[in-house]
């Protein structure tokens, strides 16, 4: 054990602004598959998750030889503005956090690599249940929202993982606490703001989260109604938790909003051409192409009772929803 080594990660990670961080032994976390076999049993898993239980639970499964997994949270909060024509969520407004995230944990794991050790990073993709382990490693607390929660930057954080194999002192939280959700208290301000009302239950239906239903590419006209403004991403139960507020900006100059995110303008999106597109690539709103912000685009405009002009409509993926749209609204 390098405890001399753990204070040099803990001072690099304090240097770069990154607060919330704790470690936790790699081990099979056999007491939660029940948990995921149950989700899985209600079909409430979405594309966008693993499916093989075992790489969840198995926290080696990436590295046969770890000891210990680092759980860093990244803080990307600046400021909660709402544009008058849509909004995309906080969290895509700046740099792509998957290259942001990477880029800072390999500069931790390069500490561990250099005595010696080895050190493999994760940002977002991978099997790994990355809220308990932050919750079990202390970077943060599970609040009724299902996401973590810090002290210094609240639930606007990303999360990220360095495996190694260096064994190191760890002051572990007990997973059994997740359920209390203790740092909510008696607020149930989340649950209540919920645009799709699936929070106040442990197993919930993630595919019913706005933010999933943003980017799926397939939508019902019921889930049409409900947008309300979202262009990408929802974070309507972020906004209403009380401890979000106050808290500070982040220290990552790479999370500074773009105008273009901020700001955005319904016709320019639903007007997207490919080269105007890839400025998008660089957020994380681009991943999921452009005809879909082309059609959340359409969905804002149309539900304000504005009618885009058909030559707008190129593509026959927009041809369907515009079509829908028009019945939805009585256009």
């Amino acid at each position: 054990m390098d405890s001399q080594l753990k204070e040099d990660i803990e001072r690099k990670l304090e240097k770069m602004g990154l607060t919330s961080y704790g470690f936790m032994k790699v081990r099979t976390l056999a007491d939660s598959l029940a948990y995921f076999e149950e989700r899985k049993r209600l079909d409430l898993t979405t594309s966008f998750e693993e499916n093989d239980l075992m790489k969840k639970i198995d926290l080696s499964h990436e590295m046969a030889h770890a000891k210990t997994i680092i759980s860093i949270a990244f803080p990307y909060y600046y400021d909660s503005y709402i544009h008058k024509e849509g909004y995309f969520s906080l969290y895509t407004l700046g740099k792509d956090y998957h290259l942001v995230v990477k880029d800072h944990l390999e500069k931790i794991a390069d500490l561990l690599r250099a005595k010696g050790y080895e050190a493999k990073v994760f940002a977002d993709n991978n099997a790994l249940p990355e809220r308990y382990i932050a919750h079990v490693a202390g970077t943060g607390e599970i609040g009724k929202n299902h996401m973590v929660i810090t002290k210094e930057h609240g639930s606007y954080v990303f999360l990220g993982e360095i495996l190694t194999d260096l064994e190191m002192e760890t002051h572990e939280r007990d997973w059994r606490d997740i359920p209390e959700h203790a740092v909510c208290g008696a607020c149930v301000r989340c649950i209540r703001a919920c645009p799709t009302q699936i929070l106040g239950r442990e197993l919930y239906n993630t595919r019913r989260c706005m933010s999933y239903i943003t980017q799926n590419k397939e939508i019902t006209d019921e889930e049409m109604l409900l947008f309300k403004g979202r262009l990408f991403g929802c974070d309507t139960c972020q906004r209403a938790c009380p401890l979000n507020r106050h808290i500070r900006i982040s220290p990552l100059e790479e999370f500074r909003p773009r105008e273009y995110m901020k700001y955005p303008s319904l016709m320019d999106l639903l007007a997207l051409t490919n080269k105007e597109f890839a400025k998008y690539k660089e957020t994380s709103s681009g991943w999921r192409g452009k005809k879909l912000l082309q059609r959340n685009a359409l969905i804002e405009l149309m539900r304000r009772g504005k009618k885009p002009d058909e030559k707008y409509i190129s593509t026959d993926y927009l041809k369907e929803y515009y079509h829908r749209l028009q019945t939805l609204f009585n256009l």
